[in-house]
């Protein structure tokens, strides 16, 4: 069972975190980017996150790689489950838009695959308009990544309208501070929306240690801590 203290303890690392954020982004001007893999590289992560609501737990498993087929193609696979209620599998190809420089990067992602509810599977189509930008702060460089998704689950339903924004820092030697913001939009429905902040700790040049503390609000609200780990190659 979770505690009165651990809940306390999430409410302090995401208060601490949102201010920390709120601070770097007044001492420095943000600069941007949506990147895609170097040819022959790539990118691998494996997340697990708990979650309780209203006295009810759940786990979600999330995994996700891409490679640079070449400078201007990277491939991909996304994987995702809900305690077998609900998750999905897609693979996608992601292309730059325009001309790109060294701080300023969009992409155009194209996903296919399926999703399912109490493993009942659908055919998933999900279009991604990508757009960032690389900034220098106090505390060392860091990126901020704004994602737009149009979303189909199966047919003759409502599409899915997402928006999403990550920042986080990333100097190689340091613990790097992350926030996630999730949004949601279903015709009808309210908005949802996940708050994640975290920090990633360097293990080796190459792997990190993702730890987060999250709060989502969807139907209901609940309460998270994610754990993964994320591996360049």
């Amino acid at each position: 069972m979770i505690t009165a203290q651990l809940f306390l303890g999430l409410f302090v690392m995401f208060r601490v975190l949102v201010a920390i954020w709120i601070y770097v982004l007044s001492a420095s001007p943000a600069l941007s980017g949506a990147w895609l893999r170097e040819k022959g590289s790539g990118f691998a992560s494996a997340t697990i996150t708990q979650r309780t609501g209203h006295g009810v737990w759940s786990s979600e498993l999330g995994y996700y790689a891409d490679y640079g087929l070449t400078s201007l193609v990277t491939l991909g696979i996304d994987l995702n489950d809900n305690d077998n209620l609900s998750g999905h599998a897609l693979v996608f190809v992601r292309i730059p838009l325009g001309q790109t420089s060294r701080r300023h990067h969009m992409a155009v992602e194209l996903a296919l695959g399926a999703s399912h509810y109490l493993n009942s599977w659908v055919p998933m189509q999900k279009v991604t308009l990508s757009y960032g930008r690389a900034f220098d702060s106090n505390w060392g460089p860091g990126w901020l990544a704004i994602d737009g998704a149009y979303e189909i689950r199966g047919l003759n339903t409502e599409p899915i309208l997402k928006l999403d924004a990550t920042i986080g820092l990333s100097d190689p030697e340091h613990l790097r501070p992350i926030l996630q913001i999730e949004t949601a939009k279903i015709s009808g429905h309210p908005l949802f929306y996940t708050i994640t902040p975290g920090l990633q700790i360097p293990l080796n040049p190459d792997t990190r240690l993702l730890i987060g503390a999250q709060h989502r609000v969807t139907t209901k609200r609940s309460l998270g801590l994610k754990l993964g780990v994320w591996h360049s190659f």
